[in-house]
């Protein structure tokens, strides 16, 4: 156990690095926001905030910064006025496909040195952690 604390805080740096630099306008926080955004189709804030793991007050107003700057559009719920819809206005689902681009050129660099088996070995063993982790 001795060595996994040193890999987790070694690769916890290394990809915050690789998201920091991928989303030069925006923080990390906000690109992981409009990422959520981007997976479901007009999701609640509430459904948003805990995909992210933020508080309700907290993440309303990282969406008030992403309406100020036109990432984002908050739409009143039909059904129930107290809730809110988000959905990614066209220069937010942009912004999104070029920080997911960056990401994923990163990581092919990365993964660019190891063999095939390497390489699949580590993806697939990096979908069975986050798939461990997001259970626990």
């Amino acid at each position: 156990m001795e060595k996994i604390i040193p890999i987790f805080h070694s690769l916890s740096k290394s990809m915050r690095g690789i998201h920091k630099s991928s989303c030069n306008v925006i923080s990390i926080v906000q690109s992981s926001i409009l990422y959520e955004i981007s997976l479901m189709n007009k999701p609640s804030m509430q459904m948003v905030a805990e995909a992210v793991g933020m508080d309700i007050t907290t993440f309303s107003r990282q969406i008030g910064t992403l309406e100020k700057k036109e990432l984002v559009v908050r739409t009143p719920y039909e059904g129930d006025r107290r809730i809110y819809l988000l959905s990614l206005t066209g220069k937010g689902s942009d912004m999104v496909v070029a920080i997911n681009g960056i990401i994923a050129s990163k990581m092919e660099n990365a993964l660019a040195s190891m063999n095939d088996f390497e390489r699949e070995t580590v993806l697939r063993s990096m979908h069975v952690l986050e798939v461990k982790l997001r259970g626990n």
